[in-house]
């Protein structure tokens, strides 16, 4: 695999690594898909996506740390956590081995969330091909990185333009931030619109509640992700509710009972749903009157 960007660390990483490894048994995360507003299990599960089993004695949680690119996930000894955009989430696999591995660690299983902590995704794990039991977050392998040497350290973050420090947001601070959606009529009924009144958008071709958006790329930019958080509008009930998933560039999306949530560059002010049955797959959210 290509990883230029590591085998400069990987000289360093020789006498790192067993330091950092025996770090990794204490916590894990990752920045890939999640549900920030749904219920987070906080125990390792044994497959990965699945449901978490009860915690063990020897489980040990997860840590936050203030870090230069904000306050991230990091494990039990403070070493803070990364995730691989080269990764394919729910694989069951890392592409990162050898020589890639010695300077981003795995990060052993099992571990728990840190007690009051949203992570952006259940966690998981997989079987790496030596027999380590590697830690996942919504199906994304979680690893160390061995050129950091104390807390608080993300020298990694960045590194190739791949790797990615896991960023989390308290509950307070999400709250404060969330602007509320508001409602609005339109030729297709009164819809969800967002906080500046554009029609909100589905994908029937979402799976809901995988963790992941299928429109990436140019589809991306004819349907922008809504940005997360948000706050449902007052005094309105929801079909379903609201989360958000983390894309692969770290842009957090809302959910709405699990399905991604869009704009489309078409609409240009509110009232319009100029997007609504595009290719048979693009629909509004309708909302009832109460």
């Amino acid at each position: 695999m290509r990883n230029a960007g590591w085998a400069r660390a990987a000289l360093i990483a020789v006498a790192l690594a067993v330091t950092a490894c025996g770090t990794s048994s204490g916590g894990s995360a990752g920045g890939a898909y999640g549900y920030g507003n749904q219920s987070t299990p906080t125990t390792m599960a044994t497959t990965p996506g699945a449901a978490a089993s009860p915690s063990s004695g020897t489980t040990a949680a997860l840590k936050t740390e203030s870090t230069r690119a904000g306050m991230v996930l990091a494990n039990s000894g403070g070493l803070t956590l990364y995730y691989y955009t080269e990764d394919k989430p729910g694989s069951g696999q890392s592409v990162c081995t050898g020589g890639c591995a010695t300077a981003w660690p795995p990060l052993a299983a099992p571990v728990k969330a840190p007690a009051g902590v949203h992570l952006p995704g259940p966690l998981g794990m997989i079987t790496r091909p030596g027999g380590v039991r590697q830690v996942t977050i919504n199906g994304f392998p979680v690893y160390l990185y061995a050129g950091d040497k104390a807390p608080g350290q993300d020298t990694g973050n960045g590194v190739e333009g791949s790797w990615h420090v896991i960023k989390i947001h308290s509950a307070a601070a999400t709250a404060s931030r969330a602007a509320a959606l508001k409602v609005t009529r339109t030729r297709a009924g009164t819809v969800l619109a967002s906080s500046r009144g554009l029609t909100l958008y589905y994908y029937s071709e979402d799976k809901p509640h995988s963790g992941k958006s299928v429109c990436t790329g140019a589809c991306a930019m004819a349907w922008p992700p809504l940005a997360a958080p948000v706050k449902a509008p007052a005094g309105v009930r929801l079909p379903g509710k609201i989360g958000f998933i983390t894309r692969p560039n770290g842009v957090r999306q809302v959910t709405l009972n699990g399905y991604p949530l869009y704009l489309y560059a078409g609409d240009k002010a509110p009232g319009q749903a100029k997007g609504n049955g595009i290719e048979g797959s693009w629909h509004v959210i309708k909302i009832k009157a109460s």
